[in-house]
């Protein structure tokens, strides 16, 4: 590549612009003038060009985890084809010395409207209630031999989304929870439709991907998903051709169906992963489209044959639970299970270098409820000594930074960017303090269950937490942690400086939460809580593992 171009990088999400950012220059060898979601430059094509030009850009380029997967394959090509620059080209991250070309504009504008058909009949299809889908069983592939050996216990864990994440909490939960099943002694297989993170990679025994979408089913996010429901399926029911799995494990996912299915075919229970209602978040979190009522209905409708088809549904706190009956669960087969910890991950607590001030820890994906805005202000209320490690990236860090910046903390801010959970566990374990200061301004009580609660508990660092729903309930304020008025940095400031004031400096909170976190929310200890509802054993003698 030409080290003198000014390049403009499309991205396939706006989540961790920043660290796209960064890939970008490495693959370039050079920054990038312009990054820029890839959906943005759809939604406003003559701002995306105008953009361009201002800039001066003379190519553009898409980074792409795997074109062969990726939705709005066509739309984005078309933008990239449409972009004012010489050069254009498609980089696959998993080959990144490999360029795709960008097809020229008239053939993508024909290939755009007969993608949209094809979209649209998928769409269509799944508007009209069927009772089950599953493939013909004449499309099994019956020669080839069982991927989980006869007798063996075992259990089939689905996640379409799974490769749409690297790391954050959704991972952690499912990695979690399929960890705990082996360290049970049972074997874990996992379906999803991309390749997984290598935190969940490491959970299971066996990762089977389901086949690529055709083109014209990936032409938007939701005939990628409707469609996803029949490949998901597929690849399910192959590994399970001779030994039935003990039972199905999906995460809940807007207009999946796939769990059900495979568990009604197989007669086996489905447990569903709930961490809330996904029509409830995509109606109130996400940006109005004119589709967006077609797929309500339809992910209202798959959403209700989910929890009613479930023998448990799993949700990880109390306010959740209710959102799953509300959804047309029956009360009796939902039950609260929260997030918890893998206490084998989590590093022993070590001393603390000898410091002035303070540093403040907080991991997140920057959304609107992490509070992270409450934790930059709280510094304008603290000694200029103390800092703040922020970990992770989302849509909204620029924003974050940009209001540090203004309200003069930014120098005492280190932002890391995403890391891998080690990592991230590492350089919390090396704060005086971890703060949790979730904020909630939706209709009703606070559904969430955050995980890096319970990380945070069994790192043995002092806590100092809102004082909001489930993390009210699991903290004892002045016991295992501080808490705090949720959304008042000042607030969370004095709660600081309590700790700080300490004559241990919070030494007593981190060692009591942390006995609490391994005696009683580890991971494993979900996983049995899951297998007792399910009368199954809490145990089987470890097997060889494959």
């Amino acid at each position: 590549m030409n080290g003198r171009q000014r390049w403009a990088v499309l991205t396939e999400s706006r989540f961790g612009v920043p660290g796209v950012r960064r890939a970008a220059a490495e693959l370039l060898g050079q920054e990038p003038v312009v990054v820029m979601a890839a959906s943005d430059a759809i939604r406003d094509v003559r701002g995306y060009r105008a953009e361009l030009r201002r800039q001066r850009i003379s190519a553009v380029a898409l980074l792409s985890k795997d074109p062969a997967r990726r939705p709005f394959a066509t739309p984005v090509e078309l933008v990239l084809a449409l972009a004012p620059a010489r050069e254009r080209c498609i980089i696959d991250m998993s080959r990144p010395g490999e360029c795709l070309p960008v097809g020229n504009r008239a053939a993508l504008t024909v290939r755009c409207a007969w993608d949209a058909a094809t979209a649209g009949r998928r769409v269509l299809r799944d508007l009209v209630p069927r009772q089950e889908r599953v493939p013909h069983q004449e499309r099994m592939p019956q020669a080839r031999p069982p991927a989980v050996p006869p007798g063996r216990a075992w259990v089939l864990a689905l996640w379409r989304d799974a490769g749409e994440v690297g790391v954050g909490g959704a991972v952690s939960h499912v990695s979690g929870v399929l960890t705990g099943f082996r360290q049970l002694g049972w074997r874990v297989a996992l379906v999803t439709q991309d390749r997984p993170p290598e935190q969940l990679r490491a959970a299971v025994d066996l990762v089977r991907i389901a086949a690529p979408l055709p083109r014209g089913e990936r032409f938007i996010r939701e005939s990628a998903q409707l469609a996803a429901n029949d490949g998901m399926c597929e690849a399910a029911l192959a590994l399970a051709l001779r030994t039935p799995p003990s039972f199905v494990y999906e995460r809940n996912a807007f207009l999946s169906r796939a769990g059900a299915d495979v568990s009604r075919h197989l007669g086996v229970p489905l447990v569903v992963e709930w961490n809330a209602s996904v029509v409830w978040e995509n109606r109130n979190w996400y940006r109005e489209a004119p589709l967006k009522r077609v797929f309500q209905l339809i992910g209202a409708r798959y959403e209700r044959h989910t929890v009613r088809s479930a023998r448990l549904v799993a949700a990880v706190s109390r306010p959740a639970a209710a959102m799953a009956i509300d959804a047309g669960a029956d009360p009796g087969t939902v039950e609260v299970v929260a997030n918890a910890v893998d206490a084998a991950g989590v590093p022993e607590p070590s001393p603390l270098p000898a410091r002035e001030g303070a540093r403040l820890g907080w991991v997140g994906s920057f959304g609107h409820w992490h509070g992270v805005d409450v934790a930059i202000e709280s510094l304008c209320h603290l000694p200029p000594d103390v800092g703040l490690v922020l970990i992770g990236d989302g849509e909204r860090r620029g924003e974050c930074v940009r209001m540090a910046d203004r309200l003069g903390v930014g120098d005492r801010i280190t932002w890391t960017g995403s890391l891998p959970h080690d990592e991230a566990l590492e350089v919390l374990s090396r704060c005086d303090v971890l703060v949790s200061p979730h904020v909630w301004k939706g209709t009703g009580p606070f559904f969430g269950s955050p995980t890096k609660l319970f990380e945070y508990m069994a790192l043995g660092r002092p806590v100092v937490a809102s004082r909001l729903e489930q993390i009210g309930e699991m903290l004892k304020d002045g016991v295992t942690a501080v808490l705090t008025e949720p959304g008042d940095p000042e607030s969370l400031a004095e709660g600081v400086r309590h700790v700080l004031d300490l004559p241990d400096r919070g030494a007593a909170l981190g060692r009591t939460a942390r006995r609490e976190a391994l005696a009683g929310h580890t991971w494993q200890r979900r996983a049995e809580q899951i297998l007792s509802r399910l009368s199954l054993p809490a145990t089987h003698p470890a097997t060889e593992r494959g």
